[in-house]
């Protein structure tokens, strides 16, 4: 017997500053804060169909060398979507890894954008499509291996 899920409620990050994450996002994704305790440390962010909780209590930033998380990931609905995200992106400053848009992986119809939070929290932005004719950054995995 299993424990069958529908997907994924929300994702809750640790951050070292709890209002430059918060703005962070929500400039980069126009989320809306729907809850939050100063006290306590925490706050919502939503848009209807993502839920992110950013939660104030680490001293250090994001070390792939941690148990922990090592992506998460967001769908976009096309190629021209991740393009536009990033434009956005670069505008903003924001570092993205490969420096590219990447096939997930060798011969991999879909597309995949990979950045980094302020504190260092990777995400990638997903296309199911795109992929096509782009060189993949690792040949011997998939592009979320993020090799540094």
């Amino acid at each position: 017997m299993t424990i069958q899920a529908a997907g994924v409620h929300h994702i809750g990050l640790t951050v070292t500053n709890i209002e430059r994450s918060k703005t962070f996002y929500q400039e980069l994704f126009g989320w809306k804060e729907v809850g939050a305790d100063p006290k306590l440390g925490y706050v919502f962010l939503a848009d209807g169909k993502n839920f992110v909780t950013l939660w104030q209590g680490s001293a250090h930033h994001y070390t792939k060398a941690n148990a922990g998380l090592h992506h998460f990931a967001l769908s976009v609905g096309s190629v021209d979507a991740l393009t536009q995200a990033e434009q956005i992106l670069r505008k903003k400053g924001v570092r993205i890894h490969y420096n590219r848009i990447v096939p997930l992986q060798d011969g991999a119809h879909e597309a995949e954008l990979y950045f980094y939070d302020p504190d260092g929290i990777r995400v990638e932005l997903f296309s199911p499509n795109g992929g096509d004719g782009r060189e993949a950054p690792v040949s011997y995995a998939p592009s979320c291996y993020l090799p540094d």
